[in-house]
């Protein structure tokens, strides 16, 4: 039994208004996703409008941070790839990857990177 044959018939309206409001704004890729529309709905308690400005929010954060070709397109500065630690630990129970970053032993300072710059590193390792 999946998440989807579990909720109830309003909830499923209220993510289908939502994901026409804002399919406009949003990747083909994130479009498939059904189980963002749902987790966006279940943090506001289904309540449409409170999900959808938390959705916006969490859209304009990917536009602003390049998330969607943060894989394909970003290159680290050398000084960031050369001197930051990065520890792979294993997989979650959905077989994403789980990484320690050591920045308690690192020189942010001294390696000349904003922390934006840092968090595309460790989001696109």
């Amino acid at each position: 039994m999946s998440w989807l044959d579990e909720i109830s018939l309003e909830q499923k309206e209220v993510m289908e208004e939502l994901k026409r409001r804002t399919m406009h704004e949003m990747t083909p890729k994130t479009l498939e996703d059904e189980s963002l529309f749902y987790r966006f709905c279940k943090a506001r308690d289904f309540v449409l409008e409170d999900a959808e400005a938390m959705l916006r929010k969490h859209i304009t954060w990917r536009v602003q941070f390049q998330v969607d070709s943060i894989l394909t397109h970003y290159k680290p500065p050398e000084v960031v790839d050369k001197y930051t630690q990065f520890h792979f630990i294993g997989y979650d129970k959905e077989a994403s990857v789980i990484r320690y970053v050591d920045y308690g032993n690192a020189d942010l300072k001294g390696n000349d990177c904003n922390r934006s710059r840092n968090y595309k590193t460790v989001f696109s390792v």
